[in-house]
């Protein structure tokens, strides 16, 4: 690496050399007489360029004092045996000095600009970043430090702390467990020669895919495997975005099974107990997702989810729900009071739920109050609850949170339905006071719920939360009898959230609307009650006149407020009717839907996972129907927010690496 000194020096020195050389050709070959005044030249030049060589050379090493007589013998030697050296430059990013560190290393870089001699530095001199990792072009790894105030940078070799780093990392134990789902339910109904076609094609296919990857595997149970493997390998299973979730899925379908793959991974600066307790509750978080996916958890970090390509299967098995219905009756016999809470903007299905939840308790002989005074309720059930206020205080008790509190107590029980997070909740007091909580949701769970639980009974292939409740009633310890109407709520409940039965359906769906229609429930009722409205249709029409294209078979409306707010409920009608256009496979509605808070439905026909979109953005919900409330925001940042996330889901996504000198 020549600086420009050196290259003055070479070009004079050239034409020095050509000078002297055509003398002798002109004296000793061609025979022409050069006079004495030509050689008095030469010899005047030669001199001259020496006097200008010692100049500069003088000039050189005043800059280029050393080390030792700026900052003394001490410093200096503390800098050499740390491999930090000093750079200083002046306003035009010229360096005038530096430490012998860069000589050593036969870096000249005095005289030049030194984002010429190390171009990655040029970051740390705009912006807020005084610091950088560069590499040389022998692949030394540099630490750049920039002095802020000064013109002072301080460079240190971190070659063999970053190869080091890199190693650690590379080698650091990732922690796994494999589950495959319905495995246990599938092979209790097949035959021998099935079985081993399973074992075969799916469970040994899950072990050969983790020896292929460097893993050490271990079946734990029948359906579930535990998994060591080191960071450098998992890091290929990470690139791979974990495609064995489609293989497996693929050789299922072949084999006619509903058999998928759930995983989940811990990795971190933790302890291996840590990791553990980290790995089961990621596994459970999965199960409760759906499964059909990985959850990666780096300690300290977000959780990460990979897969999710496919909507929750079916459980054929009513093994849990049995089991839920006798750890809940118990769970009630053991409180004081029971109180169950909608979330915000109560809709049929959660209405539904509290009303099923309430006649379980009042069966035990426990007080239910249902808190749904003074809370926010969507326009359609707030209708039917005040048209049928008086039938329905006959078997139940209705209170405001406010109440709810003031005579609320330590063995008080919060059962919370439809819903499993703080921000969603319609009580967010009554949830924080109390001791005791339950969780009865249909809806995949976020990776945080922010509701300390007791038990979750979190269920995502349901289709409502009204289904899981009326399976819970079938299975309790006393014979439970719902009037007409409740029966017709709660079914008008499973319409609402299943689309009236068009969408995220399954037998166990039916199971549930038929033993309502046993209890009683007037479905010509039920159905009237969601008849779409003059305003309905207003609302409708609004929303579709402001669809836009934004890629391929995905449309998003931002509807911009004209004369009122429109309702979540109107949203998620908008998005649903946008969705059943031909030739759209997922519809976004973005509307503001009061003073300050704007809010976002988003639907699928099965092809898309809008809800790990509305995830990305904060929000939640299912495969197909999800979505999410905002403050303090607009209406073209949410939209270009959602566009950009959009994008992100099309492409794959991405999983940073974590910088091992970080």
């Amino acid at each position: 690496m020549l600086n420009k000194m050196d290259r003055i020096k070479i070009i004079a020195l050239i034409i020095l050399l050509i000078e002297i050389a055509l003398a002798l050709l002109f004296e000793f070959i061609l025979k022409i007489n050069y006079s004495f005044l030509a050689y008095v030249f030469i010899a005047a030049n030669f001199v001259f360029l020496i006097y200008i060589f010692l100049i500069m050379e003088l000039d050189k090493r005043k800059r280029t004092v050393d080390i030792n007589r700026v900052l003394g013998t001490e410093a200096k030697e503390a800098l050499e045996y740390g491999m930090v050296g000093i750079i200083i430059y002046d306003e035009k990013y010229i360096v005038t000095w530096a430490s012998d560190f860069f000589e050593n290393r036969k870096i000249n870089i005095i005289g030049e600009k030194i984002t010429k001699v190390f171009p990655e530095m040029a970051t740390i001199f705009s912006g807020n970043n005084h610091r950088a990792v560069i590499t040389d072009e022998d692949g030394t790894k540099f630490e750049c430090i920039k002095e802020e105030g000064s013109q002072v940078v301080f460079v240190k070799d971190i070659t063999e702390i970053y190869d080091l780093k890199k190693a650690y990392q590379n080698e650091k134990i990732v922690l796994g467990l494999i589950s495959l789902d319905n495995y246990e339910e599938t092979i209790r109904n097949e035959d021998e020669q099935k079985i081993a076609q399973i074992n075969t094609n799916i469970r040994q296919r899950i072990v050969s895919w983790a020896i292929n990857n460097g893993a050490i595997i271990r079946r734990i149970r029948s359906d579930r495997f535990f998994v060591v493997i080191n960071y450098e390998n998992f890091k290929n299973m990470l690139n791979s975005r974990f495609e064995i979730l489609n293989e497996i899925k693929d050789k299922a379908r072949n084999l006619n099974v509903s058999i998928t793959s759930s995983m989940a991974y811990s990795y971190g600066d933790a302890s291996f107990d840590e990791l553990d307790s980290t790995l089961n509750s990621m596994l459970e978080l999965v199960l409760s997702r759906g499964g059909d996916q990985v959850a990666v958890k780096q300690h300290g970090k977000e959780v990460e989810f990979f897969g999710h390509s496919s909507e929750a299967s079916e459980k054929t098995s009513k093994v849990r729900a049995r089991v839920m219905s006798q750890s809940l009756e118990k769970i009630f016999n053991e409180s004081s009071d029971v109180f169950i809470i909608p979330h915000n903007e109560a809709d049929l299905d959660s209405f539904g739920a509290c009303l099923g939840i309430s006649r379980i308790v009042f069966s035990l002989g426990k007080k239910a109050y249902i808190v749904f005074n003074g809370i926010n309720i969507e326009p359609v059930t707030e209708a039917i609850y005040e048209e049928n206020i008086m039938s329905l205080i006959e078997n139940h008790i209705f209170i405001s949170e406010e109440e709810a509190l003031s005579f609320m107590d330590e063995e008080s029980l919060v059962v919370a339905v439809d819903h499993h997070s703080l921000d969603l909740t319609s009580t967010p007091r009554l949830v924080e006071k109390a001791e005791k909580i339950v969780i009865i949701d249909h809806h995949r769970r976020k990776s945080e719920t922010n509701i300390s639980a007791m038990l979750i009974y979190n269920e995502p292939s349901a289709s409502s939360t009204v289904e899981l409740v009326t399976e819970l009633m079938q299975y309790s310890q006393n014979v439970i009898e719902l009037s007409e109407l409740e029966a017709t709520i709660m079914y008008a409940g499973i319409l609402v959230d299943t689309d009236e039965l068009k969408t995220r359906t399954n037998a166990r769906t039916f199971e549930a609307c038929a033993t309502l229609k046993k209890s009683g429930s007037n479905t010509a009722l039920a159905y009237y009650w969601l008849k779409e409205g003059i305003q309905d249709f207003i609302d409708k029409t609004t929303i579709s006149k402001h669809v836009e294209i934004v890629r391929e078979g995905i449309a998003v409306s931002a509807v911009k407020k004209e004369e009122k707010y429109l309702s979540r409920t109107a949203l998620a009608k908008g998005a649903n009717h946008i969705c059943s256009i031909k030739g759209i496979q997922a519809a976004f509605v973005i509307a503001q839907i009061d003073s300050n808070t704007f809010a976002i439905s988003a639907r699928s026909n099965g092809q898309i996972n809008v809800q790990i979109i509305m995830e990305k953005m904060g929000g939640g919900g299912h495969f197909n129907a999800a979505g999410l409330q905002r403050t303090n925001t607009s209406l073209k940042a949410l939209k270009e927010e959602l566009i950009l996330i959009i994008e992100q889901y099309q492409q794959g996504g991405s999983s940073d690496e974590s910088n091992p000198i970080d």
